[in-house]
C-alpha cells in the first residue's frame, strides 16, 4: 500500500470511530435529555467531518484536482458553524426560562381539560429550566366542592401533566371557583373574611330570633358576594 491509501484508511477508521461515538453520545443525551451531551456528540462529527475533508483533499490531490481540498473544508466549515448556532440557540433558550414547544402547550392543555371534575383551563404557562421542565395553571372546578376534592383533582392535573408532557417534573395547580382569568380581586376586596362574616352572620341571626345552632357554616365567594350554607342535625328535624 502506497502513502495515500494508508491516509484514506486512516481517515476512514477515524469517521467510523467518531460517528459511533456520536450516535452513543446522542442516544445517551436524549436519555437523560442534556444539552450538554448534544453538544459533545456533535463534536465528535464535527470530528468526522474534518476526517471527510481529509480524503477528499488526498483523492483531489491524486488526481490533479487540487482545489478538492479547499472546497470541502469550506463546506465542512459552514456546516460546523450552522451546527454551533443551533447549539447555542437552544442552549440560550434554555438559559432565558422560554417555555415549551406549542405543539406541547396544545396537547397538555387538551388532556388537562379532559379531567373528569374540571370546567375548565386557563393561564397555563410553561418554562424550560436547564434540561427540566415546569408548568402552572389555573383549573376551575365546580365552586360548591369540598376541599379535600378540589385537592384530588389537582393530584390528578398533576399526575396526568407529567405524563403528558416528557420532563415536565414540576407541576403548580391553583384551584378556581370560577374563571378570574380576566378579573382582578376588586370584586372581593372590600367582602369581609370568614371570622368577620361569621361575627356578622350571628349578629343578624339574633335580630330574626333564630335559636337554631348550627353544625356547620360554610361560606362561598363567588362573583362578588357570599352565598351562605347552614348545616343543621337531623334532631331538629325529629
Amino acid at each position: 500500500m502506497n502513502h495515500e491509501s494508508w491516509l484514506i484508511a486512516a481517515a476512514g477508521l477515524s469517521i467510523a470511530s467518531k460517528e459511533a461515538l456520536y450516535w452513543y453520545t446522542v442516544t445517551v443525551a436524549k436519555n437523560i435529555n442534556s444539552e450538554m451531551l448534544k453538544a459533545n456528540a456533535w463534536h465528535h462529527r464535527s470530528d468526522a467531518f474534518s476526517s471527510v475533508v481529509v480524503i477528499i483533499g488526498i483523492v483531489g490531490a491524486v488526481n490533479g484536482y487540487y482545489y478538492l481540498d479547499s472546497a470541502a473544508a469550506i463546506i465542512v466549515g459552514i456546516m460546523i458553524i450552522y451546527i454551533g448556532w443551533k447549539l447555542g440557540f437552544e442552549a440560550t433558550k434554555e438559559l432565558v426560562d422560554t417555555s415549551i414547544d406549542d405543539e406541547d402547550i396544545k396537547k397538555l392543555h387538551s388532556a388537562l381539560a379532559d379531567i373528569k371534575g374540571v370546567n375548565s383551563v386557563h393561564t397555563l404557562r410553561t418554562r424550560r429550566v436547564g434540561h427540566k421542565k415546569s408548568a402552572d395553571v389555573h383549573i376551575q372546578v365546580n365552586p360548591f366542592l369540598s376541599v379535600s376534592e378540589g385537592h384530588i383533582i389537582s393530584v390528578s392535573v398533576e399526575r396526568v401533566a407529567k405524563e403528558c408532557i416528557e420532563g415536565l417534573d414540576d407541576v403548580t395547580v391553583h384551584i378556581d371557583p370560577e374563571n378570574d382569568e380576566e378579573q382582578d380581586e376588586a370584586p372581593y376586596k372590600d367582602l369581609p373574611e370568614r371570622a368577620q362574616a361569621l361575627k356578622i352572620l350571628q349578629q343578624a341571626l339574633k335580630l330574626e330570633d333564630c335559636t337554631y345552632e348550627f353544625d356547620r357554616t360554610q361560606l362561598h365567594y363567588l362573583e362578588g358576594e357570599i352565598l351562605v350554607d347552614f348545616f343543621l342535625s337531623l334532631d331538629y328535624l325529629a
